[in-house]
């Protein structure tokens, strides 16, 4: 029996999936293989067939089309077959020359392909076309502009294809592609697939499903809480780490819709305070907020923002140059630098609740940067061990409410969170204290375990998932000794 149903168009949502079941937290829901798979419209040469990036010394041009591919065996890929078909068709094969640098040809491959389903494989090509375009909202675009003439004109002159489709029909495809597609990030660089089903799912700030990617290019989709039966099934189409101003925006620039989702509708997102700023009163410890982020499709910037606790305002104006400064010197700031990125969190922390979003991000790159030099943690000092640790359980506090369906995201933050207890284990002196310590740097990575269980290890948490079910494993035999013997001389390494 499906956990899911598809429920029928209604004016606001579409098709959309809505579960017959209860469904676990971290319950696959299902898997679906992509209809249509095939290069980001901006890309340098790729391998039509498998992805790879192609260049001088690893292009094979295709016997058939003079497309570049990686192998002779790519060559025979069934994905490579409609731009095959269609170059072949126009007589002259196609000749690049010019790698490692963004080449427009390929903007037409994905459109292609999908051409193809439209002219050949009417069953795909039916499922195809019930995927929303939003031609209409996108003609207004520079984007649809630009399509028009580097995707539309040229397919019809260069492939000869103008007698048999319309400019209508190759941009209603180039709106099907931008608005259903998703990044599969199991190449480099990554390359973009259609899903029927998945194409269902609705839209949430906060979404009760996550999505992983199998070695196949399948998407995983996992409950990321308990899901009731008759509840709608979500994923974020957006990052769920900006502000709610950014990402409403976003989504209405890339799916054509202004969120009112229950994150983006309660300016306090759930009581984190993700986008407030400190009010400017003195001792008056409240946040300052719009009194909603819904009231204009201008992401507010004519509302003033208020205090929760006093009557203190700031106009959106001197909100967005604060913001704008801070962005700036985030942006700034050196890589790899932890007590760079201490000093931006102290200074900014404030004018910014603890939460806000570039706090947060700049506390994730706090915890990773802290132990990445050859030797790990093990020159990092107690002090910054100790801010390493604190930070990564505030943010995994912080995900549990906010975003728990971003696992990839909590699976590397508790992995980065036993690291840093473990290695508090190793410099425990008292038997004891390091028994209770690499407990607790287990329980951490039995979580990032479960987080992570469903990445491929072509992927970087794929490898961090590998690498927490190796420290397990050396973890248990370390317990085992100090079990043994009691010794407090036994090292941990990790």
């Amino acid at each position: 029996m499906l956990k899911f149903k598809i429920v029928a168009e209604d004016d606001r949502l579409g098709r959309h999936l809505v579960s017959t079941k209860l469904i676990k937290n971290g319950e696959i829901i299902f898997r679906e293989r992509a209809m249509i798979q095939g290069p980001a419209q901006i890309t340098i040469p790729v391998c039509l067939g498998c992805g790879k990036a192609i260049n001088e010394s690893n292009s094979h041009p295709c016997t058939e089309c003079g497309w570049p591919m990686c192998s002779e065996i790519c060559q025979k890929n069934p994905n490579h077959i409609p731009e095959c078909r269609y170059t072949v068709q126009r007589g002259d094969k196609v000749s690049i020359k010019n790698f490692g640098m963004i080449h427009p040809i390929y903007q037409c491959v994905t459109v292609l392909r999908c051409l193809y389903q439209k002219q050949f494989l009417p069953e795909v090509w039916a499922k195809l076309e019930k995927l929303q375009s939003h031609s209409e909202e996108r003609k207004n675009t520079p984007k649809y502009k630009n399509e028009r003439v580097q995707v539309a004109e040229f397919i019809r002159r260069f492939f000869k294809l103008d007698q048999i489709f319309t400019e209508e029909d190759i941009m209603e495809i180039c709106g099907i592609v931008m608005v259903n597609c998703h990044e599969v990030p199991l190449g480099d660089p990554p390359y973009i697939g259609i899903y029927d089903t998945c194409s269902m799912l609705e839209h949430s700030c906060r979404p009760n499903c996550s999505k992983s990617f199998a070695n196949d290019g399948s998407i995983v989709l996992v409950a990321s809480e308990d899901i009731e039966r008759g509840d709608h099934l979500s994923i974020c189409y957006t990052d769920p780490l900006w502000g709610t101003p950014n990402r409403r925006h976003h989504l209405y620039e890339s799916k054509f819709f202004w969120c009112s989702c229950p994150r983006c509708s309660d300016t306090t997102e759930f009581g984190t305070h993700f986008s407030a700023m400190k009010c400017r009163k003195k001792n008056c410890g409240g946040y300052l907020l719009p009194k909603t982020f819904l009231e204009k499709t201008d992401n507010t910037k004519n509302s003033d923002w208020h205090c929760e606790k006093c009557e203190e305002t700031a106009s959106c104006f001197s909100v967005q140059d604060i913001l704008e400064r801070i962005g700036t010197d985030m942006i700034e700031l050196p890589k790899g630098d932890p007590e760079a990125l201490k000093k931006f969190i102290d200074l900014n922390s404030l004018y910014l609740h603890p939460n806000h979003y570039f706090l947060t991000e700049s506390r994730l790159a706090l915890i990773q940067n802290i132990g990445q030099s050859e030797d790990g943690l093990v020159n990092v000092s107690d002090e910054n061990l100790d801010i390493k640790a604190k930070t990564a359980a505030q943010l995994l506090s912080l995900f549990s409410v906010l975003t728990p369906a971003e696992r990839r995201l909590r699976g590397m933050v508790f992995f980065e969170l036993h690291a840093a207890v473990s290695e508090m284990g190793r410099r425990s002196f008292e038997p004891n204290i390091m028994h209770s310590r690499l407990e607790e740097a287990k329980k951490y990575l039995n979580e990032c375990i479960d987080q992570l269980k469903n990445e491929p290890s072509c992927l970087p948490e794929g490898q961090i998932l590998n690498q927490a079910k190796q420290n397990l494993k050396d973890i248990d035999v370390i317990l085992q000794k100090i079990q043994n013997n009691g010794s407090d001389s036994v090292p941990v390494i990790l």
